[in-house]
Parts: structure tokens; sequence; C-alpha cells
């Protein structure tokens, strides 16, 4: 049986990972915020053109409508009235235009800036250095509901952009009418502005509030909705839905409070813009009364008056969309700001064997220093030490995993054989002493090139999203391999039990597995990649005695003269081991 059924596709060349030294695409959330704007310049010129000459337009059509009248009652000619009927209907065949393709230029902006900030999350979250701890959840609400946020922020962008346009042609043309006119638009506009910049920073506090609330709740449901089998086994779902009913609650009042001060800061803006516009309107009629404008100038003056009230609402709610894309800004720059887990070196020693098992490691490890592998060269490749590395459980870990061999590593604390994982993961770096591979401190090697070498499958497996299949042959393109593999772990047997085989999606994080088939498939996984050092962690703790018993001596077979490190307690792996290293508890041990 082959399994998957056919080779799986070809994947394109890894792009080398940025450095954990490297720096966040910004310096502050304002920054991030104006970043994630950059490359999609050109819609946003664009867009502000278009909306800009679509406001215009619409600026111009109570000037068009004054000037008819006028020339209809100074004149009251055909041919004048309808020369200025031509003008209004393709002043409004312009500005039609101009909003459907201002449109959708505003669109692609905001859709290619979330996307944008996406990327630039999901870049961070899988750097190999690590770093970013936060709850799948809270990950989650940043990605959609904050990126979203500062789309719409570059959404409306072009949009303030043509709303202060047409407020300087709206204010030229009044000062055309009357100085006073276009004096009293400019202080009200202003007016405006100076209020609600004085409120903003509520806004700010209490939408960022807001987001953590619900980024707080969105975990809570994730975490209820995955553990929901487990839960109901010890009966304990009532009080895990009644913490969520609390922390949805909270988002709500968050939510509430947000919004409050968000009608805070647009109502001030409507009362004072309506307070300007009623100025404007009843000096326009005290000079109409007084005779020094006609009667096409007060329709102008009164059109315009009741037209910018458009503009300058979209000017004073401008401000509150950017606090809020602000404060979202924020919460994005906290995840691309985290530093990294372990530092990654400048320069790198090549890993063992000469030369890295995949191209991201080859593009990443330069000529190798004086000191490192050489000082080893006695020793067969793939050699683990531990020299004087202190454990969680207090002992202090002074042994070596010799090339070629399948070691045991039984560990009287539990906490000892998570921590030993992490360690040859470079998931942590050990708090003294030093781990080394084949002479050379893992410390002094890339985090590729590493892990290019040294493949950790740790005890609770993680299966990504799709089939089976996929999950087989996600670290190889070899069929042959993956088929090998799935022998090895038994994975064969679990796609003959699958109703669509290897085509079986196995679901967020494989929920619709089995614990035995999640371990089965994970080991396969790892065994495919016929990685030069394996480090297995109980790895059948949900498989029956005897089927575990077949696993091991077929990954015996499968893993002959290549290092295996099996982290277990399990006397059907131990057996299978060339030697066993006991790693005993704190109070069997003296610590210097």
């Amino acid at each position: 049986m082959t399994v998957p059924a056919a080779a799986p596709p070809r994947r394109p060349a890894v792009p080398a990972p940025r450095s954990a030294a490297a720096p966040a695409p910004a310096a502050s959330p304002g920054a991030l915020l104006w970043w994630s704007l950059g490359n999609r310049r050109r819609d946003l010129l664009l867009a502000s053109a278009l909306f800009s000459t679509h406001q215009l337009g619409e600026a111009l059509v109570p000037v068009l409508v004054g000037a008819t009248v006028g020339e209809a009652v100074r004149s009251a000619t055909p041919a004048s009235t309808v020369r200025w009927l031509g003008l209004l209907a393709l002043d409004f065949l312009l500005l039609s235009l101009s909003y459907r393709f201002g449109a959708r230029a505003s669109a692609r902006a905001r859709q290619h800036t979330e996307h944008r900030l996406r990327m630039a999350l999901a870049e961070r979250v899988l750097r190999p250095a690590g770093g970013v701890r936060l709850v799948p959840g809270d990950l989650l609400s940043r990605a959609s509901g904050d990126a979203e946020r500062v789309g719409a922020f570059a959404g409306a962008l072009a949009g303030t952009v043509a709303a202060v346009v047409v407020l300087l042609g709206s204010t030229v043309l009044l000062l055309r009418i009357s100085l006073g006119l276009g004096a009293l638009v400019v202080a009200g506009t202003a007016g405006v502005l100076l209020a609600q910049n004085r409120l903003s920073h509520v806004l700010r506090r209490t939408s960022g509030t807001e987001q953590d609330r619900q980024a707080r709740a969105t975990a809570l449901a994730e975490e209820l909705v995955r553990g929901l089998r487990v839960l109901k086994g010890i009966g304990a779902e009532r009080a895990v839905a009644a913490d969520y009913a609390r922390g949805s609650r909270e988002a709500v009042r968050a939510a509430r409070r947000a919004v409050s001060a968000e009608g805070a800061l647009v109502s001030v803006g409507v009362l004072l813009t309506g307070l300007c516009l009623t100025a404007v309107a009843a000096v326009g009629g005290g000079l109409a009364l007084e005779g020094r404008i006609g009667l096409g100038r007060l329709i102008a003056v009164l059109g315009l008056a009741q037209f910018v009230n458009g503009p300058m609402r979209v000017v004073g709610a401008a401000h509150a969309r950017y606090v809020r894309a602000l404060a979202s800004a924020a919460r994005v720059h906290e995840v691309l700001d985290a530093p990294p887990a372990v530092p990654e070196p400048a320069r790198s020693p090549l890993p063992p064997h000469g030369k890295p098992a995949d191209p991201v490691a080859d593009r990443l490890t330069p000529t190798p220093p004086d000191t490192g592998a050489r000082a080893s060269a006695d020793k067969a490749p793939g050699t683990l030490d531990f020299r004087g590395v202190p454990l969680p459980g207090g002992s202090r870990a002074e042994w070596s995993v010799p090339a070629g061999e399948m070691t045991g590593l039984v560990c009287a604390d539990p906490a000892d054989a998570d921590a030993i994982a992490l360690l040859l993961a470079r998931e942590e770096d050990p708090g003294g002493g030093r781990v080394l591979l084949d002479g050379t401190d893992l410390t002094a090697l890339r985090l590729a090139a590493l892990r290019a070498t040294v493949l950790v499958s740790h005890h609770e497996p993680v299966l990504l999203p799709g089939t089976v299949a996929d999950n087989l042959a996600a670290l190889t393109e070899d069929p042959t391999a993956v088929t090998e593999a799935a022998r090895a772990s038994f994975a064969d047997e679990v796609v003959r039990a699958l109703p669509r085989g290897a085509h079986t999606t196995v679901g967020d994080r494989g929920e619709t597995l089995s614990g035995g088939q999640r371990q089965r498939i994970a080991l396969g996984r790892a065994l495919a990649a016929r990685p030069p050092v394996l480090v297995l962690h109980d790895p059948t703790t949900a498989v029956d005695a005897a089927t575990e018993d077949a696993i091991a001596d077929r990954v015996r077979r499968v893993r002959e003269r290549r290092t295996t490190l099996v982290i277990t307690t399990s006397p059907a792996w131990l057996a299978r081991c060339d030697r066993v290293v006991q790693v005993p508890a704190a109070d069997r041990v003296v610590t210097p």
C-alpha cells in the first residue's frame, strides 16, 4: 500500500526567513499604521483624486443651479438656460464616474492593507526564533478585527482627503462671494478638529480595551469548543460556560464604552458643524437682504452651506477612525515587536554531515569558524552532549547521546522531559551549561540549519490543516519515504480505517481523529523526514500496548544507523534502545 496514493506536489523553494534580530516593519504603532498603507499608495492617490473630483462635482451642483436660475432671471432666453442645464448634466456625469472608479480603488487599498498586516503577523508568528506567546484566539482577534480596523481606515482615508479638498474648494467659492462666509467655514472646521483632538485619547483607550476584551472572549470560546469532549467527560462544561459568559459580558461592556466614546466624539463634531453652517446661512441671508449679493449667489451660498455639512462631518469622523485604527495598530505592533524566544547567531558553523538537509539551511550556513565541528572531528556525526544543564526538577543534565544509536531517556520528573525536548528543538535556551551537537553549542547554529538536522516530535502532536496525506508528506517530497514511515508508525492502518483513506480531512489540529491516530500520523510525519537526529517524546502513549510494541520495533529498524533519542518510560521503547539514560529526581541528586 502506498501512502499517500500520489506523490505530494512539489513545493516552491522556501524563502529565507528574516533574522530574529531583524526590526519589526515599524518602530511604533503610528509608524506601523502608515507602513501598512505604504504599498497601496497608487490606489490611495487614485481614490483620493477621484473622490475629490466627485466631491468637487457635488460642490458645483448648487453653484451651477444658482447660476442657471440667475441667468434665467436676467436674460430669460431658452438657449442660455439650456447651456447651463447641459453643464449641470455634465457635472453629474463626471461626479458619478469619479465615485464609481474611486470606490474600486479605495476597496483595493482596504483589502490589501488588511492582507499586508495579516502577512506581517503570520511571518512574525512563524519566525524560527519564536517569542510570540499569545493564545491562538488572541492572535486570531488581532489578525481579523484589528487588521480590519486598520483596513477600514485605509478605505476611509481617500474619502477624508476628498472631504478636505472639497472644503478648501467650497471655502474658495465662498470667499469669492463674501470674505466673511469663507472665514466662518475655516473657523468652524478648525473648531471641530480641535475639539475632537481633545477627546481622542478617551476613544483610543476604550477602543484598545474593547479589542483586548473581545480577544479574551474569543480565546475562551476557542478553548471551550476545543476541549468540549473532555469538559463533558468530567462534568465541567457549566463552569467553563460560566467563565465564557463573564468574559463575553466584559467584552460587551467594553464595546459599549468604546461606542459611547466614539458617539461623543462624533456628536461634538456634528454640533459644532451645525452651529457653523447655521452661522453661514444667517450671514448669507443678511447679505442678501442688504442687497450685497444677488438671488443666484444667495442660492449658491445656501446650497454650499448645506453641502459642506457632509464633508465637515467626514473630516470630523476621520479622527475617530484614525484613533481606533491606531489602537488596533498598537495591538498588532505588540506581536510584531515581541522579542525572540532564542537569539539567532549572525554566523554559524556547518551542521553535521557537512551539508544542510534543506535549501533554507544551505543559504544560512557560511564558512565554519575555527572552533566548532572540527573540535570533535573524532566523533561520529549526530552526537548530542548535555554539559551541566540545569533542569526544572532540580537535577543537572550531564550525559551524552551517541551518534547512530537509539537512546532511551527516562525522566523521573515529567517537567524535565518537557524541558529537554524544548532545549533540543531550541525553543528555549538552557539557564546554564551547554547543549552540544557534534561538539558545537546549539546556540552557535542558525535555527534553520539546526532544525534541518535535529527534528523534535513533541508529546502532544499538532496536525496541520488538510488531509492525512498532506500531514504525512508535510516534511518531505519523497513518496517512498512517506510509505516507509507510514508503515513503521502504523499510520497505514489509520489510513485503511478512515472513510476516505489518505484523503480524509483531519480537521482543526486533528480533532476528527482519535488520540492514537493523531500520534501515529505525527510519528509517520517525523520519520518520513529522515532527519539525521530524531527526538521522540512519548510518541505512543495513546496507542494500545501490542501496537506500541510493534511500532517501536519498526521504528528501530527504520532508524538503523541514525541518531534517535526517545524520551519515554515505555518498556516497549526502552527494550529497543541501545542504551538508556536515567534522569533522576532532584532529591536523589547532589547538585553543587
